[in-house]
């Protein structure tokens, strides 16, 4: 019979330690630390092919292209050519934040042009979308200045995003 209330004995603790926070909770999302900086590239680059190449050392899965490359429809004296950076997304916040500095970072070292950068995560829950003119992106890259991934969307000059918020 003694079995009884050691069982009782180890349930009460660990619905205990599970209430008081001392589950693995956070510990097991994955996301990394906050206060982190952007990645800064050893080089400009040409094509978006080559802002790809740097950006997939740090976003899985990333996939970046200029509207004017991707869209046949795009005209290209009313079309804002927008360069997309898009990958999918755990929804985890300082993950995607680093992510959009990574991006902010490579875009600032960009030859080509391009009108707005647009760096998007899709969840399983929704897609998230922040957007940032070339004004945003040489002012926070301005000077060889590091984009802090903490802020960078303060930065973003237009967003969609219910899936961080």
């Amino acid at each position: 019979m003694k079995s009884a209330p050691q069982l009782v004995s180890a349930l009460t603790v660990a619905l205990a330690l599970s209430l008081s926070g001392c589950s693995t909770g956070d510990s097991d999302t994955g996301d990394i630390e906050a206060g982190q900086s952007a990645e800064v590239p050893g080089s400009d680059f040409d094509t978006t092919d080559a802002l790809g190449d740097f950006l997939s050392e740090t976003i899985d899965e990333v996939h970046v292209h200029r509207e004017s490359e991707s869209n046949p429809d795009f005209d290209h004296d009313r079309d804002a050519d927008r360069l997309h950076v898009e990958f999918p997304s755990a929804g985890m916040l300082h993950t995607d934040q680093k992510a959009t500095a990574d991006a902010v970072q490579g875009a600032g070292s960009a030859e080509f042009d391009y009108d707005v950068l647009m760096v998007t995560g899709t969840t399983d829950t929704g897609t998230w979308s922040y957007m940032f003119s070339t004004d945003t992106v040489d002012e926070l890259t301005a000077g060889d200045s590091v984009v802090e991934a903490d802020t960078v969307w303060d930065s973003a000059d237009q967003d969609f995003d219910s899936v961080h918020r």
